[in-house]
């Protein structure tokens, strides 16, 4: 007979985008994160002590040398985080600190703290080496999302943001490419300023190219959505307001002015 024995979940549509979302937070598989959460509910969660009282709870064990267990931990509704040897061997299997604060039930920073501090466990950020940075920004270039790349490098979007300064943004990216099966192209009409591409914020950068693809000004909201929005009023409408009320067009009698 099998060691192991297979149960099947059924799940509607929503109750399955719901579990999904979940164990994506967490990090894990669908099927990992259903079968730790219902040991979890089965062995029963860590009891809503206050933080106080766990801190107390901890040191006062501490100072009798205490070392403790997965099963006494478990048995005492204490934070499995607790347990050094439960720890190391969850990292062994190659969990990472957020699956290990959704295992103990406790919050990611409170576990990360409580690794540094008692077990010398250092859980902070990744480092990039130099290969790193240089991937992401090939990465990029080759047209994947910075979301796609931090997960795959185990950091944060701000991270990889920080190693992409000077290329265009995912948001740039996409209006240029839109641009390109349009057949609207700068070049087509006038050559792309050099000060363009100085502007350190991408609004900048994106209203100074979508600028340049109107050859006269004032111009009007018509002339905006066929050179620009290929041919979108309604887009045009929205976006020539929006330029309005931020201050980097002003409306004339049946046209609008560029500033600056």
């Amino acid at each position: 007979m099998s060691k192991w024995k297979t149960v099947q979940v059924n799940f509607n549509p929503d109750e399955l985008e719901v579990v999904q979302e979940a164990a994506k937070r967490a990090g894990m598989d669908v099927e990992v994160y259903i079968k730790n959460a219902a040991l979890i509910n089965g062995r029963g969660a860590p009891s809503k002590r206050t933080g106080h009282e766990l801190v107390w709870i901890y040191r006062e064990a501490a100072s009798r040398g205490h070392v403790w267990t997965e099963k006494e931990l478990r048995e005492k509704q204490l934070p499995l985080y607790w347990s050094e040897a439960w720890v190391r061997q969850r990292l062994a299997e190659g969990c990472t600190v957020s699956q290990i604060a959704v295992l103990s039930h406790s919050p990611k920073t409170t576990v990360t703290n409580h690794l540094s501090t008692h077990f010398n466990i250092d859980s902070g950020k990744r480092h990039l080496s130099e290969t790193d940075i240089q991937t992401i920004r090939e990465r990029f270039q080759s047209g994947e999302s910075r979301r796609k790349i931090a997960e795959d490098l185990g950091v944060s979007n701000a991270t990889i943001g920080k190693h992409l300064k000077g290329l265009p943004t995912e948001y740039e990216r996409l209006e240029r490419e839109a641009r390109r099966l349009r057949g609207q192209t700068l070049h087509d009409r006038t050559p792309v300023s050099s000060s363009v591409d100085r502007e350190s914020n991408w609004t900048d950068r994106l209203f100074a190219e979508r600028i340049q693809l109107i050859e006269t000004w004032p111009t009007s909201t018509a002339v905006i959505a066929d050179r620009v929005f290929s041919g979108n009023r309604s887009v045009a409408k929205d976006w020539t307001q929006k330029m309005v009320k931020g201050g980097r067009l002003v409306r004339l009698r049946g046209c609008l002015k560029r500033l600056g």
